[in-house]
């Protein structure tokens, strides 16, 4: 199956991090074959590690968040697990996503709130919601079909002086927030660096930019990601430390049902 997905990407989304596989020759990639490579590139089996989240408005003091993050890859899905630990009045709140290896199938994500006691299914446009208060939204955490864009390589770039493909992703649907990104991807590990996000009338709308990457135990990862949102000039950054690869994890720990009785967390 494909082996990643990042918060970013995140990740991904994409939610996030890494690199492997095969290459295509840069004279042949497309820009779809470019971002099928990102698409798969690998993650580990496992991975583990801390999040630290600061909201920022513009008004008043910045907002923390302390969360751990688990995920596993699965074979034909992978799952995305974390746990809100700091401050109180998110204490205890859980998402948990899986995403399929049919390119056709969407993620399926939960939100655990303990205020209400229950599990509340983020289905259709609620995964164009933000996230948290974030700037992120509940797609951008997790990962986004290729089948969902139409890709065009557009030349190339340095970000943060490293060489960069520039592939701008045009949205299919009518109805979808972004009518289109220009995705920067690393050509040493392709690792998404940057993203432009524009809104349906063509204007900037978010740009994120993904630093601190480096490789640990082989694995090219990203330490930062800032999500800034021009229009209303507000920011999020989410740092990653503590991180582990290839760890054991259960697999109760992914399940929904975990939730439901409040025992992941």
């Amino acid at each position: 199956m494909k082996t990643k997905k990042n918060f970013v990407v995140f990740i991904t989304a994409f939610f996030l991090l890494a690199a492997g596989g095969g290459r295509v020759s840069a004279q042949t990639q497309s820009g779809y074959e470019i971002m099928k490579q990102a698409d798969d590139r690998y993650t580990g089996h496992t991975a583990q590690y801390s999040l630290s989240m600061t909201i920022n408005s513009g008004r008043g003091a910045p907002r923390i968040r302390e969360l751990s993050y688990y995920f596993k890859d699965f074979g034909d899905n992978e799952k995305i697990l974390m746990l809100f630990k700091n401050p109180r009045d998110v204490t205890g709140t859980s998402y948990l996503s899986f995403s399929y290896d049919n390119e056709s199938r969407d993620d399926d994500i939960w939100l655990y709130l303990p205020a209400l006691k229950r599990v509340r299914r983020i289905t259709g446009s609620g995964k164009n919601d933000d996230f948290m208060g974030t700037d992120f939204t509940y797609e951008d955490m997790g990962s986004r079909s290729l089948g969902k864009d139409t890709f065009t390589l557009q030349g190339e770039a340095l970000i943060d002086g490293a060489p960069c493909w520039a592939v701008e992703a045009r949205a299919k649907d009518s109805k979808d927030p972004y009518g289109r990104r220009l995705i920067h991807v690393r050509k040493d590990s392709y690792v998404i660096s940057a993203v432009d996000y524009y809104d349906r009338q063509n204007r900037l709308l978010k740009e994120l930019r993904v630093r601190d990457i480096r490789q640990i135990d082989g694995i090219w990862t990203a330490g930062k990601m800032e999500m800034t949102n021009v229009q209303n000039k507000h920011s999020t950054l989410i740092e990653m430390s503590n991180i582990r690869y290839n760890l054991p994890l259960d697999d109760s720990l992914f399940a929904v049902t975990n939730l439901e009785r409040g025992s992941a967390r």
